[in-house]
Parts: C-alpha cells; structure tokens; sequence
C-alpha cells in the first residue's frame, strides 16, 4: 500500500508547467535562459540536476521544450530531484550547432562550462535546493560541455563555487579530452554511449576511461551498449543525419534502442541515489510509466 500511495503522489505532481527563468552569466554580458522543473516540495531541500542539451538545442520547431527534456525532468521530480533545463543556444541567438564546423561556431564546451557554473550559483540560491547536491547531466554536446566542467586540473573548475558533486554524460565527444594530457576528473562521472555511435565514436571515450582509471574520489564509470548508436535514449527512430559539421562524411546515424533507453535508464539513477546518499522512491518501472510534463506555452 505503501508504494502505491508513493506513485500515485509522483503522478500526481507532474501536473505543473515548467517556469520559464533568466539569470545572469558568470560575466554579466548574458542572460542566461532555463525551464525550472521543481520537485514537489519537501520538509528539506532537495538535490538539483541541470541539463545540458546536445548541438541541435534545447527548444522544438514550434520553439517548445523538447520531449526528451520534459520526459527526464518527470523522472527526476518522482525521484523529489529538481531539474533546471539550460538553454546555452537561445541567449545566442542560436537554434542548431549540429551543421556548422568545429572551427565556426560561436560557442563550445569552454562557453557552455561558464553557463553551468552561473546555472549551478543561480540554483544554491533558490529555495528548497540543496546546495550540496548539485548535478549535471548533459547530451552529446552537452555531454562535452559535462567533461569540461569536470576538468579537475582547469584553474576554473578548481575556484568555482558551486561546483557538481556528480555528472552523467551521454555520449559525449571525448577525442578531445584524450588530448589533454594532464585532464583528470574533479567528481564522479557516469558516461554512457553506444558501441555503433558513428557521430561520437565510443572508442576514443574507451580509451579515456583506460587513460584516467578510476579513484575513490572521484570514480569513472563506463558503460557501453552493443548495437546502440548515438541517441540511444530517446524515442526517434533509426535516422542517417547528413551535412553534420564535425563528423567525417558529414553523416551519422541517430535514434532511440529501447534496451539501451531503458538501462541507461537505470543505471543512472542506481549512480546518482549512490552518489547523493539518496534511496530511489520508485522502482525503474514504475518511474518508466511516468508521463512527461506539459511543455511550457
């Protein structure tokens, strides 16, 4: 009766738009845009995720929080975690990166780092947050933007304040992060990818993970899912992307694997209730049956 009662108040609580909020970057010269999922409130505060989209942006073509967005903030919420969805794209009058080549485009991992610190300070600020419990999760660019934050040797990361104490990154680009050679982790790091990922290959993120190892400060873990390609969680189906920017011969296939969705699914929140000292309320099946929330009009 008792865990009834549990999923019927998290169904219950998915009722609420997100709130559209604005905040300040790091520098003053940005106004940072976000929806705000909160969690119903409780008798303490609350751990807080943001969310880093990929490179095709944060808002539909009807310029509306996408599916994907709204289905984790559901999840999340039912786990009594808020989620802050971080828009790096609008304030820049940006829509898509996804086409547009390494060299051109006007903002990247280093940029899309200093928005997370001014989301997470934004966040310590707000009302039933806990300070101490802050996340980040991001996609493919976002997942990039996730490294960079993590980069314990950057004298950024090492000042910033807050900074995450755990992060999730799916299927980031991690050639990059190879090429750094002192590059280390400042928190645990749970990174997911598919083996058949032909936009972020896994094996250059396979060969991180053997660089760097994993500590008991901060742990790295990796995992792989056989047959998955890039966007494995998610719902699309199976789609050869063209004219893409930073992949070679500009194509890549991308779509939803419903074993990998729903075991990445699963590990990821066994890695975040480990890491913020938080028993899940749901069981993996029943947080799957949850819908997503009403995007914002």
């Amino acid at each position: 009766m008792g865990r009834l009662i549990a999923v019927l108040l998290a169904l219950a609580a998915f009722a609420a738009r997100a709130e559209h909020v604005e905040f300040p970057s790091l520098d003053g010269k940005l106004q940072l845009q976000g929806e705000w999922y909160a969690a119903k409130a409780g008798a303490a505060p609350r751990p807080a995720v943001v969310a880093l989209h990929g490179c095709s942006g944060m808002l539909d073509s009807q310029g509306r929080v996408d599916l994907g967005r709204r289905r984790y903030a559901s999840y999340f919420n039912a786990e009594g975690i808020h989620m802050l969805a971080l828009d790096s794209f609008t304030p820049r009058g940006l829509k898509s990166i996804c086409t547009i080549p390494e060299r051109d485009r006007t903002v990247n991992d280093v940029d899309r780092r200093q928005d997370v610190f001014a989301a997470l300070r934004w966040l310590a600020a707000q009302p039933g947050v806990d300070a101490s419990k802050l996340v980040i999760v991001g996609w493919s660019h976002g997942a990039q933007a996730v490294l960079r934050t993590l980069d314990a040797t950057d004298e950024v990361v090492q000042t910033a304040s807050p900074r995450p104490v755990a992060a999730v990154a799916f299927y980031p680009g991690c050639a990059t992060f190879n090429r750094m050679f002192r590059y280390s982790l400042a928190a645990p790091l749970l990174l997911m990818i598919g083996e058949a990922d032909n936009w972020t290959p896994a094996a250059a993120c396979v060969a991180l993970h053997s660089r760097l190892g994993s500590s008991k400060e901060a742990p790295f873990d990796l995992v792989l899912y056989p047959g998955a390609y890039h966007g494995f969680d998610g719902t699309a189906p199976l789609t050869v992307f063209e004219n893409l920017g930073n992949v070679r011969f500009g194509k890549a296939t991308v779509g939803g694997d419903p074993q990998a969705r729903e075991q990445s699914h699963a590990r990821m929140f066994e890695f975040l209730s480990a890491q913020l000292r938080q028993p899940l309320a749901l069981s993996h099946e029943e947080r799957l049956k949850l819908k997503a929330k009403p995007a914002p009009r």
